[in-house]
């Protein structure tokens, strides 16, 4: 009996060590040990079986659990009077009382708090049972997974060991322990959303977008690039869906330094156009990433479903996109027009940001909504288009549209009345 309640000690011990120690660890122990060899193939055999082993622990424990209530009910009926009932009972709350304290909550959480030395003092037992029961497991987790592949469409191979959200929770839990600093977090939280971050999201879209017709001259483009602030400009013919190429003020420089000064009046933007890449508003970032970095190039078209353009994105918007807001070559140092901070938790806010940009630099979250930005959100909460002066209250956020046109909402006065951390 002793030696049953042992065994499921060390068998529920074994699958909480397994589980806190970790992939990662394992594979951090497993480069420790490149001179042993039977240590090196074990844990190799170990990260690729995890499912395996779990499940021969997980059979294992309920076979000695089982057998040592067996055990027990036997004893009991040769010590008690003959009666099934009281031994019946009494069986039961021995067992689950012995079981529960010393196979079960005291191993666990031992094992929790000592995962490694635990896990390397059991795992040879352990994996001396799975191959006794290899074919059991292999039966088992046959029928699971055909239980999950009806249940979910995906066999059990197919779901990640570790997911996206767990990983995010654990830079949250990070940041809060004051292990994770609030840049790094957002850092890190913005490299995995990459994937499931589309275009559409961070471009500029077409409203905004200065773009020049291919029959100006470098002179109207360098009064363009001095007013708006950028060094590189869509170039379009007839019509702003038609781009024909990106104009670079590096290029028109080279232009002056090589022709002279009258170059600028003489010369079109046509004549020094580099290519234009154009991507899909639905392509993810990760992928945009790779095409700038592929195609050495900093700037994008976005075109929509119909070959129209939706707008532009740059490489700037994908690094603000992991890192918040950076300067360019024209900003600033200590302004940004987009976010201003007022004072503690009030903030006057471009209406064109979008949702997610102001979520990640305020560490907020917004309810669920189907528009992209500020001004769309406010506009659904308003149910019409808000004058100069009102507010609402929503959410636990206070806006009063400070300044607007007769179309849109351009700044608005934010206010946090209440926060909800996590």
């Amino acid at each position: 009996m002793i030696l049953l309640l042992l065994l499921s000690a060390i068998f529920s011990g074994s699958e909480t060590a397994l589980t806190s120690v970790g992939i990662h660890k394992l594979r951090e122990i497993l480069s420790e040990k490149k001179d042993e060899k039977r240590e090196q193939s074990l844990l190799k055999s170990i990260l690729q079986q995890s499912n395996r082993l779990l499940t021969a622990i997980l059979v294992a424990n309920n076979a000695v659990n089982i057998l040592a209530t067996s055990l027990a009910t036997l004893l009991l009926a040769r010590l008690l009077p003959k009666n099934g009932t009281a031994t019946a009972a009494l069986t039961t709350v021995l067992m689950t009382s012995l079981i529960v304290i010393f196979g079960e909550i005291t191993p666990k959480i031992y094992a929790r708090e000592k995962a490694e030395p635990f896990f390397n003092r059991t795992i040879g037992l352990v994996k001396i049972v799975e191959l006794l029961l290899r074919p059991v497991i292999w039966a088992l987790l046959r029928i699971s997974r055909i239980i999950i592949r009806i249940f979910s469409g995906r066999s059990g191979e197919e779901f990640a060991v570790l997911s996206e959200e767990y990983i995010i929770e654990t830079f949250d839990i990070g940041h809060e322990a004051g292990v994770i600093e609030s840049q790094e977090r957002k850092m890190l939280k913005g490299t995995l959303m990459m994937k499931d971050t589309s275009v559409r999201e961070i471009m500029t879209p077409r409203v905004e977008t200065v773009c020049i017709e291919d029959e100006k001259t470098l002179k109207e483009f360098i009064e363009l690039v001095s007013e708006e602030g950028y060094s590189r400009i869509p170039v379009f013919h007839e019509n702003v869906d038609n781009i024909v190429g990106i104009c670079y003020a590096k290029d028109v420089f080279d232009v002056v330094i090589n022709e002279g000064a009258n170059a600028l009046e003489t010369r079109k933007v046509k004549e020094i156009l580099r290519d234009p890449i154009f991507v899909p508003e639905t392509m993810k970032l990760d992928d945009l990433l790779r095409e700038f970095i592929q195609k050495r190039v900093h700037i994008a078209i976005v075109v929509d479903e119909f070959g129209g353009t939706a707008g532009l994105v740059t490489m700037e918007d994908v690094i603000e996109e992991l890192t918040g807001d950076i300067l360019d070559e024209y900003d600033e140092l200590g302004e940004n027009p987009v976010l201003k901070r007022v004072s503690e938790g009030v903030y006057i806010v471009d209406a064109s940001i979008p949702i997610n940009d102001l979520e990640r630099e305020l560490d907020i979250e917004f309810p669920e909504t189907e528009f992209e930005t500020l001004a769309g959100y406010l506009l659904e909460q308003f149910e019409r288009l808000p004058k100069v002066g009102e507010e609402i209250v929503v959410n636990g956020f206070k806006f009063k549209v400070v300044a607007a046109t007769k179309n849109k909402i351009e700044r608005v006065r934010m206010e946090i009345t209440s926060r909800e951390d996590g």
